[in-house]
């Protein structure tokens, strides 16, 4: 795979956006414990950690710059769970109390859509989706920085291929007032469906 560049300061190119509508679902798994303990509509703002699209500029540390992670579609629980395990491949459902939240949009939200020809015309390529994290990170406090109108970036999974979406702190209006699904992995109502799509990824479930 091509290596990803660094990026400019800022880009010249105009932004290439996504537009999710106004009542769009997103899903996000999310941790109650653990080192960034949180709740189903809470941005991070404790950054940059190794996550790929972390605009917190450097070095790490609490500050304004918040960050949420989701995924988007009739596939958005199985991108999630594969993107979040990936490291181990172990789907674990107690560890830092991970939780599966479904969030629908009550507003549309503008994105930066690095599934196309973006990237590529602003000097890049498709590496800033699946290649080193550190060069997605500048790529992404760059893009907050050149584009103002963009509330996070849309983006294809590592994974699965399916959707993702990076959310920006610009986003947190747009998200409904409470959870459209919200649960505990560890719940038994869960199990048989996680079961599933753990085989689905080849990734063990305990």
């Amino acid at each position: 795979m091509e290596e990803l560049p660094d990026p400019p300061d800022r880009f010249s190119v105009p932004p290439i956006l996504h537009s999710c509508p106004t009542g769009s679902r997103l899903w996000r798994i999310y941790f109650g414990g653990g080192a960034y303990p949180t709740r189903w509509n809470a941005f991070r703002y404790v950054g940059p950690t190794s996550s790929r699209f972390d605009h917190h500029l450097p070095p790490k540390r609490v500050q304004a710059r918040g960050i949420l992670h989701a995924t988007s579609g009739s596939d958005a629980v199985l991108t999630a769970l594969g993107e979040v395990f990936q490291e181990t491949r172990v789907i674990d459902r107690r560890r830092n109390e991970p939780w599966l939240a479904a969030i629908d949009l009550e507003a549309a939200l503008q994105l930066l859509d690095t599934s196309g020809d973006w990237p590529v015309r602003a000097g890049g390529n498709m590496a800033i989706n699946s290649g080193n994290r550190s060069k997605a990170r500048a790529w992404s406090r760059a893009i907050y920085d050149s584009y103002p109108d963009a509330q996070g970036i849309w983006y294809p999974s590592s994974i699965t291929n399916r959707d993702c979406a990076t959310l920006y702190e610009r986003a947190f209006g747009a998200l409904s007032a409470a959870p459209v699904f919200n649960e505990r992995l560890d719940s038994p109502k869960l199990l048989a469906s996680l079961s599933q799509l753990a085989d689905a990824l080849n990734y063990d479930l305990l």
